[in-house]
This record gives C-alpha cells, structure tokens and sequence, in this order.
C-alpha cells in the first residue's frame, strides 16, 4: 500500500458506534477497518466490471 495521510470524514455517530464495535470484534483499529472496507468494496467492484465486460464479449 502507498504512504497514508490523515483523512476526516463526517459520518453518523450510530454507524460510528458499529464500526467501532466491529473493529473490536476483529481486534483492529477503526482506521484498519475502514481500510479495509474500502479495499473489499473496490475489489468487488472492479471484479464486478470485468465480469460485465466478459459478459458482453
């Protein structure tokens, strides 16, 4: 992975609250599970695009 910079987002304090359950649960910082979230769901959407385009070939 590339260097990181801090990133402030807003988001509701009840999603917060689960995220930061779920990142206990996994024994990861919040940061770490947002990462990787946002790592899974780029992965599922570029292997939903190249399925697409194999669809269509």
């Amino acid at each position: 992975m590339s260097d990181t910079n801090p990133t402030n987002i807003k988001i509701p304090s009840d999603l917060k609250k689960k995220l930061k359950k779920m990142a206990i649960d996994e024994e990861t910082s919040l940061s770490g599970l947002i990462l990787k979230m946002i790592n899974e769901s780029i992965e599922s959407r570029e292997n939903k695009s190249k399925n697409e385009f194999e669809k269509e070939e």
